[in-house]
């Protein structure tokens, strides 16, 4: 029992970080499914490797605190500033600190390729997701566009948008084949592994990436082909989704058909059982569970403060507030505070929407924290811009709709972040480097002011300047009501 002594902090404080991985890889078919499987690919694979393993000496390494204190110490700083990524990235890390100071040095460098593979836990970042979709989308639409009219359908493509008789569609986002193409990798990886041959190795590696793309685009054009034959009430369907839990099912199945009669082929054991060393179980229950004081001040106790003097008179509460939009506020934002409202339109502007919005949840706000509120809002491709106020340029943050053309504008879009009572240009940056005095200060909250606009050529200059106007006015309230 004390070589396990270290287990129930360890677990304590990656608790936060599991339960994020888990909702991430269960909000739908198009997210990160493949997160819920690694933990046992990782098993299935350090099981095997341990296997073989004929040297019946516990070993252990002091190497492996050089990963674990950093990893936990990551932990601690996430637990503040909530971003999960830092967690799921200490998990990463945390591994092979384990496997040191439990298995030694030698085992460690043989379970090398199940704790490289581990990175694959840790889900891309949605802005660097951008340009991925930036090229699988057109890969999609273009494959789709040349396999409809095999069907004696005619179809038309404009950049991403397939239009067939009676229906227009999108590729989106979650129909790039980005999922399943991240399936594919991983499964090509694992097969290759365990694959004798180096050509079947090499087969299986280059094949992965066209095979998801492949597949990926003959489910476009099952869905652009049946919608058009049932009505485009079919993508709004479980069927939509479906075809994306068909198609990871697909690939895996065809990158196993590549790897032949070899693939995951059990390695015949050695009949030692793999001791872990209990050398250092004391120093690692003890570290763990200084990491476990921290994730529970800030997740269990939420341990929070404020970084303006006056909240309450800066977002007042709404005096005929509506439920359901509550609500969604707080499903979407898990918003502490928040406000909208509408400018009317002017002789010269559009009308303009505006939000004010705070939570303790920055990462909602700063990743497409527009696109949230509105959701015509593409999900990429924000820009930065400075406008001039009276104590400095502010960082605007500008979005645009989805579809829409750099230069046809069809919508002013700009938001403005305040975090611990200053602008931010990023906000995952102003959150690290607040990191190291909100654990003992408690969790601070983001603001987010933000405008929008639909507009015209005739009055897009005078509804960018009133935009700007509208969060050059915000700040000069947040600064005089929240300054202490």
């Amino acid at each position: 029992m004390v070589g396990w002594l270290w287990l129930a902090p360890f677990i304590l404080a990656f608790t936060p970080t599991a339960l994020w991985l888990y909702q991430r890889g269960t909000q739908s078919a198009f997210s990160e499914v493949h997160t819920l499987f690694m933990p046992f690919v990782l098993a299935y694979l350090i099981r095997e490797q341990l296997k073989v393993d004929a040297d019946p000496t516990p070993r252990s390494s002091p190497l492996g605190f050089l990963f674990l204190i950093p990893a936990l110490l990551l932990v601690a700083l996430d637990a503040a500033i909530k971003t999960q990524m830092l967690g799921a990235i200490a998990l990463v890390i945390a591994l092979p600190g384990l496997s040191l100071l439990l298995l030694g040095t030698k085992r460690t460098r043989e379970l090398a390729f199940p704790l490289a593979l581990a990175v694959f836990i840790v889900p891309i970042p949605t802005g660097m997701l951008t340009p991925i979709y930036g090229v699988l989308r057109p890969i999609a639409a273009i494959g789709t566009s040349y396999l409809v009219p095999l069907f004696g359908m005619p179809i038309a493509r404009l950049g991403t948008a397939l239009a067939v008789p009676g229906l227009n569609v999108e590729v989106a986002d979650n129909c790039s084949g980005w999922s399943s193409l991240q399936a594919a990798v991983i499964t090509a990886l694992v097969l290759a592994h365990f694959s004798s041959s180096r050509k079947r190795r090499i087969l299986i590696l280059a094949s992965a990436i066209p095979l998801a793309i492949a597949c990926n685009v003959l489910r476009v054009t099952a869905l652009v082909l049946l919608a058009q034959r049932y009505g485009a009430e079919l993508l709004d369907t479980t069927l939509h989704p479906a075809s994306g839990v068909i198609l990871f099912g697909v690939v895996i199945v065809a990158m196993f058909l590549i790897a032949g009669s070899d693939a995951l082929r059990a390695a015949p054991p050695s009949g030692v059982h793999t001791p872990l060393s209990t050398r250092f179980a004391l120093p690692l229950a003890l570290v763990c569970a200084l990491a476990v004081v921290p994730v529970a001040m800030h997740s269990s106790a939420s341990m929070r403060g404020d970084d303006c003097a006056n909240p309450t008179a800066l977002v007042p509460a709404a005096a005929h507030a509506d439920p359901e939009r509550a609500k969604y506020m707080e499903q979407h934002y898990q918003a502490s505070q928040f406000r909208e409202g509408v400018l009317p339109r002017t002789p010269d502007s559009a009308e303009l929407q505006w939000a004010l919005v705070r939570s303790y949840e920055p990462r909602l706000l700063y990743y497409r924290g527009s696109r949230r509120l509105w959701l015509d809002v593409a999900p990429g491709g924000d820009t930065l811009e400075w406008i001039e106020s009276d104590d400095g340029k502010l960082p605007i943050v500008r979005s645009k709709l989805s579809g829409e053309r750099p230069e046809q504008p069809r919508a002013v879009i700009a938001s403005l972040i305040v975090y611990e009572g200053e602008p931010v240009e990023e906000g995952w940056r102003a959150q690290l480097r607040a990191a190291p005095k909100q654990i003992f200060t408690g969790s601070r909250p983001m603001t987010m002011y933000t405008v929008r606009g639909n507009v015209t050529d005739g009055n897009r200059a005078a509804t960018e300047q009133r935009a700007h106007a509208f969060l050059l006015d915000s700040w000069r309230t947040y600064r005089a009501l929240c300054r202490r």
